[in-house]
């Protein structure tokens, strides 16, 4: 990324956006478990609505695909702190017609439980994070649905083939803007864990941003790989979409309603509040060099 970080974070400061901007080494509980419905109830509620609920256009097709069509396939990812594993679907890959449709599940039984997010949370997460980058069309996310699948309720997204060419200066230079975007979702979703190995190059080039599922959190918590943006405006055309969002109350209903399905109310409220405070004020916020990184695993 460009800027000059260390001259931004010397500038004078403007008024603090509480739902923004960060308190260094700040960390509340993430909340009563034992309120939240039950596994099933919760899953039942949120696939209600249809896997093509709030996807954007051209990924409904995918979409139901993902959550419908008959897997035949599935093995496990064994490098990860979660249970995970890629499914091969009876189903076409829309860029490779001749290839099945492949996809990574994420089960609930399979999360790992975390000191500072809700338990049996984290698959809703990533449905809820596409859900976002789907309202503002910036299309970083692979799609990403519900589904009950063999090991149980949890999140399917569209497998995507990472470039295996080197890019050349100019190709990659055009990445630049697309990481700029993915910023942007990561501020509105409070991703608590952007780490490089999240950014996918896929052939375009273009970037997509995997395993969203650290976010929602209903306090400051964002960490990222992209921390030298933090004080720099949002380019403009990622500012409108951000400001056409927030002004357009009945996108706004809809998105909150289909997260409430996913999330806790606290988490919704928290949401909104940051779509209007990035709407008001167009900047990254600025995190601290050790809070604001988040732990790489390789």
């Amino acid at each position: 990324m460009t800027g000059d970080a260390s001259t931004r974070r010397h500038q004078p400061r403007p008024p603090r956006r509480p739902h923004l901007d960060p308190i260094p080494g700040l960390a509340l509980p993430a909340g009563d478990d034992d309120a939240a419905p039950s596994l099933r109830a919760r899953f039942e509620a949120a696939v209600a609505p249809g896997p093509a609920d709030g996807a954007a256009t051209r990924d409904a097709e995918v979409a139901r695909s993902l959550a419908e069509a008959s897997i035949e396939r599935i093995a496990e990812v064994v490098y990860g702190s979660n249970g995970v594993f890629l499914i091969e679907l009876d189903a076409p890959d829309p860029a490779v017609s001749s290839q099945p449709l492949r996809a990574v599940y994420k089960p609930v039984r399979g999360e790992r439980p975390l000191w500072d997010f809700p338990r049996r949370t984290l698959y809703l997460r990533e449905v809820a994070a596409y859900l976002v980058d789907a309202a503002l069309g910036l299309h970083r996310v692979p799609v990403t649905v519900l589904r009950d699948g063999p090991l149980g309720p949890g999140s399917v997204q569209r497998f995507v083939h990472v470039l295996d060419e080197p890019l050349t200066a100019e190709r990659a230079a055009k990445l630049e803007s697309q990481l700029r975007a993915v910023a942007v979702l990561d501020v509105l979703i409070n991703n608590a864990d952007r780490k490089r190995s999240h950014l996918l190059v896929v052939d375009g080039p273009s970037v997509k941003a995997i395993d969203n599922a650290l976010s929602f959190l209903p306090y400051p918590r964002q960490r990222t790989a992209l921390l030298s943006l933090g004080g720099s405006p949002l380019p403009g055309r990622l500012a409108k979409r951000v400001q056409d969002l927030a002004r357009d109350e009945e996108r706004m209903t809809a998105l909150r309603t289909r997260l409430r399905r996913l999330l806790n109310e606290a988490e919704v409220i928290a949401f909104g509040h940051r779509v209007v405070e990035l709407a008001e004020d167009p900047t990254y916020p600025i995190l601290d060099d050790w809070d604001g990184r988040p732990f790489e695993w390789w």
